[in-house]
């Protein structure tokens, strides 16, 4: 080690983690990076099962003006290729090619729920809105990653001050609906069935701007090839190449703030001048030590530390893998690389609220029959999202086969419960059993027949290997108060902590954050470490 140094330790090696790493090894500060796991990338990984690759994680990527300008930023070039989006209930499926696209969701809406037309009328024009917003948000690559165009200013004065208007406005606009989606689509609509199929792929509670935003940011989604864990590796490599350190399978389970260092379950420690946590965030104020610090500080960190563990995390996903005896030509005519799947046009309604509420509430006064019934309702009604790695990258299934991920949103909660009843393994037998059946009776008709293998993770799965609170995909939950910043606007602030010398990035530092907004935070975290850096003289 030498003195002339920032000492940085960041724990988890997601994607923010290692993008706040490879910044700060670009700026000579020396950093330590540990990962709980044996891989780096947290959720995302590609793995490998028999002949056939999946993606553990996000299906795909969205760019956001964010992810690709980070990577060119650091000089890290990948391979990208196409992920379409398509859009299918029942027999009715929409390829989303540009957003002219949006009047064939329109007449499949019609098609479906010709009672609802008027409805529908009003529902449209405010998705082709806020979608324009969402268009301004990310047509523009982010400024912060394109500083070498700031001295053009041809290019200053043409295109960035211009966006910069636009983009201030998007924001008003956003402001205006950023309420549940589910209330403001209450007043769109009576007709419960249309307005389940618009929105119940989204998580609950999910801000209007948001959800009926994202029919944009389908056409923003790109696939890495090799699969999505490329990312990681390209990151990753850079993090080594400018000599940052990766220790594996270092899992911390204590935070001495006053020190200055932080313990792994073995009891080695680590010293820090920086500590970036860019991993689960209750995690964080459950091993943190505060003693050694004055009273106003650990009173903040006491009121932070309350609002973090009372807050929920988000819905997670019961994911099914599995491999197909039938080629990827016969899937790209059936909704392709990417869709989201609804197989009747009836929707969750009260099986997703207050049925499921109640099983909660009640679950030890019902009996396992009861439970499998509502889970067999759950699942005819539900929403999923497909994934074919090998539509995108034919390397990753053998010729003639295909591998797919079909996965929907389930509570943890519910999950938990049914594992502490002890039905845990024939709960996903169960489940599995029951995917299957409801694609080989709709979309992918009989494929139960030409099955390989199938296999499945829960959110217990998540937190078990991933270690997030309540199995959660992507941070925290919007049904509950949101304890971080959660306003765009105010993204610079996500990173900062009531705790001396500690940053916070990732999924659970911004909400809603998908891995854009977590590679964002990273950025914005080594950035608050390098001014400081310079303050004291470090550098």
């Amino acid at each position: 080690m030498t003195n002339d140094k920032s000492k940085v330790v960041i724990v988890g090696a997601g994607m923010a983690g290692l993008t706040a790493a490879a910044y700060l090894v670009r700026e000579n500060c020396e950093v330590l990076l540990l990962e709980k796991n044996d891989k780096c990338g947290g959720l995302l990984q590609t793995f490998q099962s028999g002949d056939f690759f999946f993606d553990s994680g996000p299906r795909a990527f969205v760019n956001s003006g964010i992810m690709k300008p980070i990577l060119k930023d650091l000089e890290i070039e990948g391979e990208f290729l196409e992920n379409k989006i398509s859009l299918g209930v029942e027999d009715q499926l929409v390829r989303f090619n540009s957003m002219d696209s949006l009047q064939e969701y329109k007449q499949m809406l019609v098609n479906l729920y010709p009672e609802g037309v008027n409805d529908i009328e009003k529902i449209i024009p405010i998705i082709e809105k806020l979608s324009e917003y969402t268009r301004v948000l990310y047509e523009f690559d982010n400024p912060n990653f394109t500083s070498n165009l700031l001295a053009d200013k041809k290019f200053v004065f043409k295109k960035l001050i211009p966006w910069t208007f636009k983009f201030l406005n998007a924001l008003r606009q956003f402001k205006k609906f950023n309420m549940p989606i589910e209330g403001f689509m209450d007043r769109l609509s009576d007709n419960q069935s249309l307005k389940d199929i618009v929105i119940q792929h989204f998580f609950r509670k999910t801000p209007t701007y948001f959800g009926l935003g994202y029919f944009y940011v389908y056409l923003d989604y790109f696939y890495p090839k090799g699969g999505t864990a490329a990312v990681v590796d390209l990151l990753k490599n850079k993090v080594l190449a400018g000599g940052g350190e990766i220790a594996l399978n270092k899992h911390i389970t204590a935070v001495n703030a006053a020190e200055q260092t932080v313990t792994d379950s073995t009891g080695e420690s680590y010293s820090y001048d920086h500590l970036i946590w860019a991993a689960d965030l209750k995690s964080l104020y459950r091993y943190l030590h505060p003693a050694g610090l004055d009273a106003e500080t650990s009173t903040k960190i006491e009121t932070e530390k309350q609002a973090m563990l009372s807050a929920k995390g988000a819905e997670s996903a019961f994911i099914l893998f599995l491999a197909a005896d039938r080629p990827t030509s016969y899937f790209q005519a059936k909704g392709g690389e990417h869709m989201f799947f609804t197989p009747s046009r009836t929707g969750l309604g009260e099986t997703n609220r207050l049925e499921r509420e109640n099983l909660v509430k009640d679950f030890d006064e019902k009996s396992k029959v009861e439970v499998f019934e509502w889970l067999d309702k759950y699942c005819a009604l539900n929403t999923y999202e497909v994934s074919i790695p090998a539509l995108r990258d034919a390397a990753l299934a053998p010729e003639g086969k295909t591998g797919l991920m079909i996965s929907c949103l389930l509570d943890y909660d519910i999950v938990e419960k049914i594992e502490k009843a002890g039905w845990y393994a024939e709960f996903k037998e169960f489940l599995e059993n029951r995917i299957i059946s409801i694609f080989s009776e709709t979309i992918y008709p009989d494929i139960a027949s030409d099955i390989l293998f199938k296999f499945s993770s829960t959110p217990l799965t998540i937190k078990q290997v991933f270690g997030n609170s309540e199995g959660a995909i992507t941070g925290w939950s919007f049904e509950t108060e949101v304890p971080v910043v959660n306003k765009l606007a105010d993204i610079p602030k996500s990173v900062l902590t009531p705790i001396p010398g500690v940053l916070q990035a990732g999924q659970w530092a911004y909400s809603p954050a998908g891995v854009p907004i977590a590679m964002m935070t990273g950025w914005y975290a080594s950035q608050k470490i390098m001014k400081e850096s310079k303050r004291s003289g470090d550098k």
